[in-house]
């Protein structure tokens, strides 16, 4: 696999990076899904994303549907980041997920069953 496979599979559907974090959780890695409403390349979103790996092993960036090509690959070229998932709605986009944890950063969290709310981090 060449740099630019690589960079281009690290964005993936909910279901394949479902897939993907619980093959993580199999050698004992735990993976944490950041929800972002809109990112901006900054150095305190850049510190946060360092942040939040401090605490779990994998970090998967969720960015809304209508984000840009040039943001995302932004992103994909992070080496803090290992995957990338587009949402629509942000309750789905959680409940496609069967065992990562959850953060927001400039959205809040919707209002979801009490499994779901056990799951989710504030830094």
């Amino acid at each position: 696999m060449n740099l630019r496979e690589a960079l281009r599979s690290k964005k993936q559907s909910v279901s394949a990076m479902n897939y993907q974090a619980n093959a993580w959780q199999v050698y004992g890695e735990d993976t944490l899904v950041l929800f972002y409403a809109d990112w901006a390349f900054t150095s305190t979103n850049l510190d946060k994303l360092l942040d939040y790996l401090s605490l779990v092993d994998k970090l998967v960036v969720a960015l809304p549907a209508k984000s840009k090509d040039d943001t995302l690959f932004r992103i994909a070229n992070l080496q803090v980041v290992d995957g990338i998932v587009l949402y629509d709605d942000i309750q789905a986009c959680m409940e496609g997920f069967s065992s990562t944890k959850f953060a927001f950063e400039g959205t809040q969290a919707p209002s979801v069953p009490t499994a779901l709310k056990s799951r989710i981090l504030d830094l």
